[in-house]
């Protein structure tokens, strides 16, 4: 029996209610039933209703005064839950706080998720000029530095249907494919985001799965990349392999030895 698709199953109005989520996330202070109505393309009755069962359950608020809505203190709950329950983000804390302090920049972990970079953690300098933490934000992955990296480590066919529309960013994956695959690095000086240098390595599991980027974000008129790169790898190496993946170093020893006793025993 062929396996279906899990967007065959996908709920509507669940999907609306997170869409709701989303959008409370993503203002400033509060918004209002009408301008989330025009933002989702919903019927105000049916935007008033998820806001209604989102209140009750505690996930959204309003405003007595104003009536508009924000998130509730349930979402909070969830992501502490999320921050405790995830070894990826028990065990990358660390490891990012320490290569932050150590290079003074701002560190983030990045992960992909159904073309969207999301980043459960962010560090940020402590130096009076940075660049922010990565806080409530997240990427069309095409569209930012890690995501083009996380991208790029994708199976051949997800990555050719995920290229099909030929825009510069797809242009700009192709042509960095093999290097990007290669070496699991990215530098971008300026070019996704004015005045900023990104650098990224992929975080590796169990078999080598891709687990997520370490990303580090500097002012690009106090970049020394060089200086920094070594410090970069070593961090994603000592995650990788808390993660359970085995190191290239070691891999590559233990090659070597097998190659060389079997030389020997020719």
């Amino acid at each position: 029996m062929a396996k279906r698709e899990k967007a065959n199953y996908l709920i509507q109005s669940v999907s609306h209610a997170l869409d709701v989520m989303e959008e409370l996330g993503k203002a400033q202070l509060e918004i209002g039933v009408t301008q989330l109505s025009k933002i989702l393309k919903l019927h105000k009755n049916n935007v008033f209703r998820l806001l209604a069962t989102l209140e009750l359950r505690g996930y959204a608020r309003q405003n007595p005064e104003t009536e508009d809505y924000s998130l509730g203190v349930k979402v909070l709950q969830l992501g502490q839950a999320y921050l405790g329950q995830s070894k990826l983000v028990t065990r990358a804390l660390p490891v990012l706080k320490a290569l932050s302090d150590s290079i003074g920049e701002t560190v983030s972990l990045a992960v992909i998720q159904n073309g969207q970079i999301q980043y459960p953690i962010s560090i940020e300098s402590k130096r009076p000029v940075r660049v922010s933490a990565r806080v409530n934000v997240s990427f069309q992955a095409k569209q930012s530095t890690s995501g083009r990296l996380l991208t790029a480590q994708l199976s051949d066919a997800v990555l050719m249907e995920l290229l099909a529309t030929n825009t510069p960013q797809d242009a700009a994956i192709r042509t960095q494919l093999n290097e990007l695959r290669s070496t699991g690095q990215i530098i971008d000086r300026g070019a996704l985001e004015a005045d900023v240098v990104t650098i990224a390595r992929v975080v590796r599991g169990l078999n080598g799965e891709i687990i997520g980027a370490i990303e580090v974000t500097v002012p690009q008129y106090r970049a020394k990349v060089e200086s920094i790169l070594s410090q970069i790898e070593e961090a994603a190496s000592n995650l990788s392999n808390s993660l359970g993946s085995v190191s290239t170093g070691i891999s590559s020893a233990i090659e070597k030895e097998v190659t060389t006793d079997q030389a020997v025993r020719k």
